[in-house]
């Protein structure tokens, strides 16, 4: 998880007696994030909003997810990144409907957002998607802080890719190894050559920044 870019909401937590825990929400305190999707400055990136454990930083599992208002419901589809799929409309943020998440175990949870790419890669990616990815990523994260984020936000220099099963490493199309820390592989941008491209046998679940830690 990006430091500084976690929004954890405050909201009321059921214990479930199925080892489950629920979480309960209105649905315009997460819209302030969200209309950001919507910018032609990064039109290949998004915020995605994810389950995760605050003393950890790790995904939660969602098990079931909806949105509800009077006699209105619809029920979400959690995809395998586990990312809540919360549309954006100004007419839902009028309305502003209850939203009910569901989480595995009984371990607490929060909602917590995370700059990321919108488009998937199914088996490569090469160096002109992270020249793409690296500004507009940046450029969020700058929209996400605020009028004065640019004077002490770092830039992004990378990405990284998550993955559902630990690798080892991957290999680029120059035959160069990229070292991976179980499920997440960095790709710096200044260490790809002109039409390098990044493999991976399995599809990366997302691609989020990478920024250098000081």
């Amino acid at each position: 998880m990006i430091k500084g870019l976690t929004a954890a909401v405050v909201a009321a937590v059921i214990s479930l007696p199925v080892g489950a825990a629920q979480i309960e929400f209105s649905y315009s305190k997460l819209f302030t994030q969200l209309k950001h999707n919507n910018s032609d400055t990064h039109p290949d990136v998004k915020v995605g909003y994810f389950m995760v454990k605050p003393q950890t930083g790790e995904v939660c599992t969602i098990t079931k997810a909806w949105m509800t208002k009077k006699k209105h419901y619809e029920e979400f589809v959690i995809p395998a990144s586990q990312e809540l799929p919360l549309p954006i409309d100004s007419n839902l943020r009028r309305v502003n409907p209850d939203v009910f998440i569901e989480t595995a175990g009984d371990a607490f949870c929060d909602v917590s957002f995370q700059v990321m790419a919108k488009n998937a890669f199914e088996n490569e990616m090469s160096v002109d998607d992270v020249r793409v990815l690296v500004p507009q990523m940046t450029a969020m994260m700058q929209d996400l802080g605020g009028m004065f984020s640019s004077w002490f936000m770092p830039d992004v220099e990378g990405v990284s890719l998550h993955f559902a099963e630990p690798q080892s490493s991957l290999e680029t199309s120059k035959g160069r190894i990229i070292d991976m820390e179980g499920k997440v592989a960095v790709v710096r941008l200044a260490d790809l050559q002109d039409d390098e491209r990044v493999l991976f046998s399995q599809q990366p679940i997302k691609v989020t920044p990478w920024i250098p830690q000081s």
